[in-house]
């Protein structure tokens, strides 16, 4: 989920609301919150997320995607 935020710049909720409607998506945030999850999930890539944008700097760089 973290990693969609990281591309779209939109969290997985707003992205279900968008096309699939707003009691759908609140119906998946639900499922998200009962196995300790969010569908509203930001991504920091200064922050708590850096270890992950290195990776994904990381992979990138290999595969010539810079």
């Amino acid at each position: 989920m973290k990693l969609i935020n990281r591309e779209t710049n939109n969290s997985c909720y707003n992205i279900i609301k968008e096309y699939k409607g707003g009691f759908s998506a609140r119906f998946w945030q639900t499922v998200a919150w009962i196995v300790g999850s969010s569908l509203k999930q930001d991504y920091d890539p200064s922050g708590p997320d850096a270890e992950m944008e290195s990776i994904v700097r990381e992979v990138a760089q290999m595969y010539g995607r810079s």
